[in-house]
C-alpha cells in the first residue's frame, strides 16, 4: 500500500521441490461435476518458474479425456530473484546486467518449453511432461508471442525474444534476436539486429491467410546512439536476409532503454 517493497516480494520458493504445482481451473458444468479436487495441482516434472505464456490450449482426447498443451518460458529457481528481477537491484536502485548472464550450459535463463497433461475424464493426471519448445534452439528466450487469432488453439509458430550469445560481453542478456519456433518439428530461425543494440517483446500482426502472415514488430535500442527504432519483420521471411520491412526511428523524447511488454490494436 506504501510502495516500499515490490508486491512480487511477497512471493517465495521453495528450491527443496523437484516438482513445479500447476494449477487447472475448471471452465464447465462437466469439469465441476467431475468430481476431482481442483485445488489439487498436476506436479510437472522440473523444477521451473513460469516467465510468461505464448499460447495454451486443449484437445479431446475421444475417450472422455484432454490433451492440455502450454507453450510458455520459463528459468530456473536459482536464476529467477526477486530482489534483482533482469538484474535491477531495487534495494540499491542499480541495474547489473552480468547477473542475468549465467554460465552456458545450466538450466538457469528463461527458455521455451512445451508443458503437456493428459487427464482422463474425471480429471486425473494419466501423465505430464516438460521439453524444450525447439530441439535447434538451445539458448535463452522469453516474451513469447504468436498469432492472436490462434490463441487457445493449437498453434505452429512462436516467436520470441532471444540471445544470439554472439556478444564476448553480456552475451544472453538484454536480447538481440527475435527467434522464430515452428513447434511441430522443434526447428528454428532468427533475425539479430547489427552492432550493440537489443531488443524489446515482439508483438505479432496478422494480415490473414496462413498462421504466420502477418508482420513482427518489436522496439530496438541503439546504445551508442541512445536512440530507439521501431522495427517491422516479415514473419514468414525471418531466418533470411529480406526479413526486415522497415526500421522507424523513434523521437528522441521517447527514448526508452528497457521496455518488455506492448500490445497492437486495430483501432
Amino acid at each position: 500500500m506504501t510502495g516500499t517493497y515490490p508486491m512480487i516480494g511477497a512471493l517465495q520458493l521453495d528450491p527443496s521441490k523437484e516438482t513445479t504445482p500447476i494449477y487447472l481451473l475448471p471452465r464447465s458444468t462437466e469439469a465441476l461435476a467431475s468430481g476431482r479436487d481442483w485445488t489439487v495441482p498436476v506436479e510437472a516434472p522440473a523444477q521451473m518458474w513460469s516467465m510468461h505464456v505464448g499460447n495454451a490450449f486443449e484437445e479431446d482426447l475421444g475417450r472422455g479425456g484432454l490433451d492440455i498443451r502450454l507453450h510458455m518460458s520459463a528459468c530456473s529457481y536459482e536464476w529467477f530473484q526477486f530482489h534483482r528481477m533482469f538484474g535491477y537491484n531495487w534495494k540499491n536502485k542499480k541495474l547489473d546486467p552480468t547477473f542475468m548472464n549465467a554460465p552456458r550450459g545450466k538450466e538457469l535463463l528463461p527458455r521455451l518449453v512445451q508443458v503437456a497433461i493428459e487427464l482422463d475424464k474425471r480429471g486425473s493426471c494419466r501423465r505430464c511432461s516438460v521439453k524444450r519448445m525447439s530441439y535447434q534452439w538451445n539458448k535463452p528466450a522469453d516474451f513469447p508471442a504468436i498469432n492472436p487469432n490462434y490463441a487457445n488453439k493449437r498453434s505452429r509458430f512462436i516467436y520470441a525474444g532471444g540471445a544470439s550469445g554472439s556478444r564476448k560481453f553480456l552475451p544472453y542478456f538484454p536480447f538481440d534476436s527475435v527467434v522464430k519456433v515452428d513447434v511441430s518439428d522443434g526447428t528454428s530461425r532468427l533475425w539479430s539486429c547489427e552492432g550493440r543494440k537489443f531488443v524489446g517483446e515482439p508483438v505479432f500482426i496478422p494480415t490473414g491467410g496462413g498462421e504466420d502472415h502477418g508482420y513482427v514488430i518489436l522496439v530496438e535500442y541503439a546504445v551508442s546512439e541512445d536512440r530507439c527504432n521501431l522495427v517491422v519483420l516479415d514473419a514468414r521471411k525471418i531466418g533470411k536476409k529480406s526479413a526486415l520491412v522497415a526500421k522507424l526511428q523513434v523521437p528522441k523524447h521517447l527514448t526508452f532503454p528497457m521496455g518488455f511488454h506492448g500490445f497492437w490494436a486495430d483501432e
